[in-house]
């Protein structure tokens, strides 16, 4: 598999000083006690439409402030939520936001998030506009239905069902854990992070395990104050709590974390109201197929999707003539700026596309028009 790493991030910050608001609601950058943030409009049993970003990232579509439109990701890992600096300003300081709605019209109203300038939080269509944290999720009892690809903000399952696990989470920094065995040996509590697409396990753990399965891919994962080259390897005998899928993926990098390959499992209930997690397992896995990274063996820069900065010795891309450092123009025709980070993964992760039109550019100035045939 191939190792070399060179990414370059070159991505501009257009400032918009939300002076007005901060001024309204009397707080500085560094919030205001006074602040009481609540809920409104909107039906809590519509639900809202989730775009599945590599099979298990949650991104929905939010109006903030009542009129910019952002697409976020769903994040329990996550303490508190982000917007981009790029359209609020204020780098790395809290912002005041009055509203942020999403499409079943439930509004978190008068509340401080967090301005970063992250792989999370851009300002541009097509890429992750920033995250809603669990400051805000937790003020429902939050259904994510993975197979169906729509988020309830109420306990669907209320009424139980015959399959139904139920594990306990407590909270370390103001972020959800629960504990965790693998081959029946207890890893302690680890984060419930929605926001990792993988499950994630340390190296240290992966080489004391008795499983010694084959890497599946490889990757850059950008986290978020930076990144890492990690490796993916199915795993068994892992257990979230009482709850213990009989194969996932799992990433094997520097921190650990139940993730989206765990949770995409089940129809996942977070019932915040009771502190725990409700699991009621698919039986129907149809929706579980495999990421465009892994199918293709191609990777893009998440901050400039043009950018190929990976690429899997032996893969479709690389069998095709696809290498680290060119520039992608189009694929099948359609502009990379139209299709953005989300919809090239969407489109490589589309098993009834066979062949790929690739036009690039080279590093040395070359066009060319590459075909990618994904048997």
């Amino acid at each position: 598999m191939k190792h070399k790493h060179n990414v370059f991030i070159i991505h501009s910050i257009t400032v918009t000083i939300l002076l007005f608001l901060l001024t309204l609601c009397g707080c500085g950058s560094g919030g205001d006690g006074s602040l009481t943030p609540y809920t409104s409009g909107g039906d809590i049993q519509a639900p809202v439409e989730v775009k599945l970003v590599h099979g298990s990232l949650l991104v929905v579509s939010a109006v903030v402030n009542g009129s910019i439109n952002l697409d976020m990701m769903v994040d329990t890992g996550s303490s508190g939520t982000y917007v981009p600096t790029g359209i609020f300003g204020s780098l790395d300081e809290q912002v005041y936001i009055s509203s942020l709605c999403l499409e079943n019209n439930v509004c978190f109203n008068n509340f401080m998030a967090w301005s970063s300038d992250s792989a999370f939080t851009q300002s541009k269509d097509g890429y992750f506009n920033g995250i809603i944290g669990v400051d805000l999720l937790k003020k429902f009892d939050l259904t994510i239905d993975y197979k169906s690809e729509l988020i309830y903000f109420y306990d669907t399952l209320e009424n139980g069902s015959s399959g139904l696990v139920i594990i306990p989470i407590h909270y370390e920094n103001a972020r959800p854990y629960t504990n965790v065995t693998i081959e029946d040996m207890s890893q302690g509590a680890n984060l419930l992070d929605t926001g990792a697409a993988y499950t994630r396990i340390t190296y240290s753990l992966f080489d004391s395990l008795n499983q010694n399965p084959e890497v599946l891919f490889e990757s850059v994962v950008f986290n978020f104050d930076g990144s890492e080259i990690v490796e993916y390897v199915p795993l068994t005998e892992y257990c979230a709590g009482t709850a213990c899928p009989e194969d996932i993926i799992v990433q094997i990098g520097s921190w650990p974390a139940v993730g989206g390959t765990f949770f995409r499992e089940y129809l996942t209930i977070f019932r915040f109201s009771e502190n725990v997690v409700k699991l009621d397992r698919y039986n129907d896995r149809s929706h579980i197929t495999k990421s465009g990274i892994q199918r293709m063996g191609l990777q893009v820069n998440i901050y400039d999707a043009s950018d190929i900065i990976y690429v899997i010795d032996d893969g479709f891309a690389w069998k095709g003539g696809l290498r680290e450092g060119y520039e992608i123009i189009s694929v099948n025709g359609i502009p990379i700026n139209s299709l953005g980070y989300f919809g090239i993964y969407e489109l490589m992760a589309d098993t009834s596309i066979e062949e790929y039109q690739f036009l690039v550019v080279t590093p040395t100035g070359d066009v060319e028009d590459v075909t990618i045939t994904a048997e």
